[in-house]
């Protein structure tokens, strides 16, 4: 069995899906294995990229839709129970260069195992940074400069796009929050590694993340229609901020939010329903780490 297994969390976008399957597949380092994370799509998933499950790529059916979060530890799980040693978890719109595992692995062996995870570098479908996958870099980031010839720099944040982990981080921090839903669930688990363990940015790694648009999560300027789904961001992020010493960034941010919204943007009444309810929710929100 191969040592490593690509985590990729689907729903309804077949298409792109196929797409990052034949660019995993297509990887320079051969040593890995796919693993689809399907979380109960309506579009014919499966179907569509029937031709490609076999020896390297295993389906599976999470049999509901548990959002981002419940499907990476769902497949994080799954990988652990198969025996796989290294994770690389990505979203299904995320199409890596043929070199990018690659990349990671010297990484790997440069650091010697010695990680928590490594990030990619992830870019929009135009050649500029995907803002949504910026990571965090480290204040400490200068102790490790030397690495910095090698296109590593420390950070403390990444998100689930390009994220490579080992077995024996996962045995020692547990699994990503299912109850999370969607948003911030990456964010929690970078901060819980980084507790135990020093993490970097492989900058010469790169992903091309498939946005519609190369936009972060935003309340206020969102035009979508959506803003039921801000009520986990708000929920989770006031949980990590809870968990991580950051209330003050996040009642700044609440405040900054509320006022933009009153004053700039469309669908008034709804964004500050979600966002607050998201706010008072996460005041008890309390879910069990799973080991």
């Amino acid at each position: 069995m191969n040592k490593i297994a690509t985590i990729v969390v689907t729903y309804n976008r077949k298409e792109l899906l196929l797409e990052c399957i034949e660019a995993l597949l297509a990887q320079t380092f051969k040593n890995m294995d796919v693993l689809v994370i399907d979380n109960a799509s309506t579009d014919g998933t499966k179907e569509y990229i029937e031709h490609l499950i076999g020896d390297r790529v295993l389906y599976f059916n999470t049999g509901d839709n548990i959002g981002g979060a419940g499907g990476f530890n769902y497949g994080l799980k799954t990988a652990v129970s198969l025996g796989y040693e290294y994770f690389w978890m990505m979203d299904d719109d995320s199409i890596p260069a043929p070199d990018a595992l690659s990349t990671v692995i010297k990484a790997h062996n440069k650091l010697k195992g010695r990680y928590g995870f490594l990030c990619s570098n992830v870019k929009w479908t135009d050649g500029s940074v995907c803002n949504m996958n910026i990571p965090d870099i480290s204040k400490s980031w200068s102790s490790d400069s030397a690495l910095l010839e090698d296109g590593l720099i420390k950070v403390d944040r990444a998100t689930f796009v390009g994220f490579f982990t080992r077995l024996n981080v996962v045995k020692a921090i547990g699994y990503p929050i299912k109850e999370f839903f969607i948003w911030a669930d990456d964010t929690n688990y970078s901060y819980r590694i980084n507790k135990k363990f020093e993490s970097y940015y492989v900058s010469q790694s790169i992903i091309v993340h498939k946005m519609k648009t190369n936009q972060s999560a935003d309340i206020v300027n969102d035009v979508s229609g959506r803003n039921e789904r801000y009520f986990y961001a708000f929920r989770n992020r006031y949980y990590n901020a809870r968990k991580f010493h950051k209330l003050k960034g996040y009642y700044k941010e609440l405040v900054k939010n509320t006022i933009k919204i009153i004053f700039k943007s469309k669908y008034k009444f709804s964004k500050l329903k979600y966002m607050y309810k998201g706010f008072f929710t996460g005041l008890f929100f309390n879910p069990k780490l799973e080991k």
